[in-house]
């Protein structure tokens, strides 16, 4: 895979290969965008050139050679001189008290351990070294004080990339020393063409609004499916139940919701095993709460905008629904309340008492708004 191969991000490849040409590459980049949109993607092939020993220039198109012994051990997944960073290396570092962590944060001790104590050691097989920082959003203040001094005098030799989901978790001090190359998102067409086949179109438009034009998520959540059942069909049973809910089910409800996140978080699990099964159950409350908002979002604006412009145009009836039983300033209240509910779930707070404590505000809410 090469610059080439990129999906939809023209602009921010055509920013990196003029960079490249003009020899002006800068040190450190922050990729910036949702994920999802080709950001991973692109530090992995924008590393391969940067590490290539041979690098070719068609029509000024510059990109890695693929055929010279370290795009060769790059492809390999081998390559001595890339280094990528996550969270999950907390396990890995020197500090026993940090080997059963769940971590939540980018702690102090991987960037100190996976980037600071290495980046002055020299390249062993390409003449630059390359460090890809996974999820720096979630690196913590110290962390990032800590990063600060090799931002601002790294080696010449080395070059560090950031991928960031919110620019404004970084300190001004991060952002300053680094450029920032934007990601967009991706267009719903070219997510339905790109889904075509695999599941029916209109599951596929509805992932691309979803998703907000998110390709990788689109993929992702399109995937969460075994021969029982799909996170789909999970999404218009929740919306179908949310149209129809009365207080006496609150519990019962709640349990239901706690039930499928757990189907889907151990569908998603099997996917990625290497990926901390922690993460991906609070990704799927995270989602499962978006697909709530994204209801009274339709809802909130149903007297404004047609049914087909609905994200769940499939279940128009049930928007509807809900948007009498609330109306817009009523779906308005619930869409805080939601991301209220996604703080809790970044705060670890209980899941029962999430579900519960959302949905009884629902009937209070719907209650006094009839």
């Amino acid at each position: 895979m090469n610059l080439s191969d990129i999906f939809c991000q023209e602009r921010s490849v055509e920013a990196l290969r003029q960079a490249f040409g003009c020899g002006r590459v800068g040190h450190a980049y922050i990729f910036a965008g949702a994920n999802g949109i080709g950001r991973f993607a692109t530090a992995g092939v924008w590393t391969k050139l940067l590490l290539c020993e041979s690098p070719t220039s068609e029509n000024e198109l510059y990109d890695s050679c693929g055929k010279c012994q370290s795009c060769i051990a790059f492809e390999a997944g081998a390559h001595p001189d890339f280094n990528h960073v996550y969270k999950e290396l907390v396990q890995f570092t020197k500090n026993p008290a940090n080997r059963k962590k769940i971590p939540i944060d980018l702690p102090i001790d991987v960037i100190r351990e996976f980037v600071i104590d290495k980046v002055f050691q020299r390249p062993s097989l390409s003449q630059t070294k390359v460090y890809v920082i996974s999820e720096a959003e979630k690196l913590n203040a110290s962390s990032q004080n800590a990063l600060l001094k090799v931002l601002e005098e790294p080696p010449s030799f080395c070059f560090i990339i950031l991928l960031c989901t919110r620019l404004e978790a970084l300190l001004p001090t991060t952002q300053s020393r680094c450029q920032i190359i934007r990601f967009g998102p991706i267009s719903q067409e070219r997510i339905v063409e790109k889904l075509s086949g695999d599941v029916p179109e209109a599951e596929a438009r509805y992932w691309g609004r979803f998703t907000e034009g998110s390709l990788g998520g689109a993929i992702s959540f399109s995937q969460l499916a075994d021969e029982k059942t799909s996170f789909y069909e999970f999404k218009k049973s929740l919306v179908e139940k949310l149209a129809r809910f009365e207080l006496a089910q609150a519990v019962d409800f709640a349990q239901w919701i706690i039930a499928g996140v757990k189907t889907t978080s151990d569908i998603w699990a099997k996917k990625n095993p290497n990926v901390n099964t922690s993460d991906i159950k609070r990704q799927t409350q995270k989602a499962v709460i978006s697909m709530i908002i994204s209801a009274f979002a339709d809802a909130m604006k149903a007297g404004f905008v047609s049914a087909e412009d609905f994200i769940n145009f499939d279940q128009a009836q049930q928007i509807m629904v809900l948007a009498e039983r609330f109306g817009a300033e009523g779906a308005s209240e619930q869409i805080s309340k939601c991301y209220e509910a996604i703080s809790w779930i970044e705060a670890s707070v209980n899941e029962k008492l999430i579900f519960e404590h959302l949905l009884l505000n629902f009937v209070s809410s719907a209650t006094i708004a009839g």
